[in-house]
């Protein structure tokens, strides 16, 4: 299979400071072709403001984007192809996924705490289950923060493969994003599933995944961005041939 990527146009900005809509959907589709979904929805959300994010859902399956509409309006659009590469990358590598809440490893310290707190269990045994809370917080936060570093890195792959520079696109979209105060980055990281900024442009720009336990990374998989076999799609201009697919 072979796949010759093209430049996608790049949505204008007119000087009514809109986004040019058929535009933005011409890339959101490239996109969406090169992380191999088999669908997206994008909803606009005014409550969003000049954030976006990543949902998925229960009946359907289909991943879905929430963008706000602060992200629409802005002067310089540049960073909306960040943060739109960005939230398809977390679909693509699987993120957020719904699950059970018994395969909850935080769900199941609460409640364990919570029993034991009814039952009225020694107060080392307490003391031990508050550990294991603490514990399954600082974790899960950390696997969240892993993964917005991860969705960073791919985000730049999708945008290369769709034509687009990758790695200036999802910079641009760092580089409007505030830092952390520093109380935050002092303790307040620990518990928090975004890195900061300064932290998520730093690993950016080292081109290499966040630090982690050599062990986990035997476990991650990154699939290639590239459109699936056959796909044909009019709106970016993808044509699937028998051999592959070509731009």
């Amino acid at each position: 299979m072979t796949f010759t990527p093209t430049p996608t146009p790049i949505p204008t900005v007119p000087s009514g400071g809109s986004v040019d809509l058929p535009g933005l959907v011409e890339l959101v589709c490239a996109l969406r072709h090169c992380a191999q979904l088999p669908g997206l929805l994008i909803r606009i959300t005014p409550e969003l403001d000049g954030n976006a994010e990543a949902a998925g859902s229960r009946c359907d399956r289909t991943p879905r984007i929430g963008l706000g509409t602060d992200l629409l309006r802005a002067p310089e659009s540049l960073p909306l192809y960040g943060v739109l590469a960005h939230e398809i990358a977390h679909h693509a590598l699987g993120h957020g996924r719904p699950r059970v809440f018994w395969r909850d490893p935080a769900w199941l310290a609460k409640a364990a705490l919570l029993s034991g707190v009814v039952l009225r269990l020694p107060v080392a045994v307490l003391a031990v289950l508050v550990c294991l809370v603490l514990a399954a917080a600082l974790a899960g936060a950390r696997r969240d923060r892993l993964q917005e570093y991860d969705a960073d890195a791919h985000a730049v792959r999708l945008l290369d493969a769709a034509g687009l520079p990758g790695r200036r696109l999802v910079t641009a979209a760092l580089a409007d994003l505030i830092d952390a105060p520093p109380g935050h980055r002092v303790i307040g990281w620990a518990f928090d599933g975004h890195p900061s900024a300064r932290a998520r442009r730093r690993v950016l720009a080292t081109g290499r995944p966040a630090r982690r336990l050599r062990w986990a990374l035997l476990w991650q998989r990154t699939p290639n961005p590239a459109p699936a076999p056959g796909a044909s799609c009019t709106t970016c201009g993808l044509r699937g041939t028998e051999a592959g697919v070509r731009a």
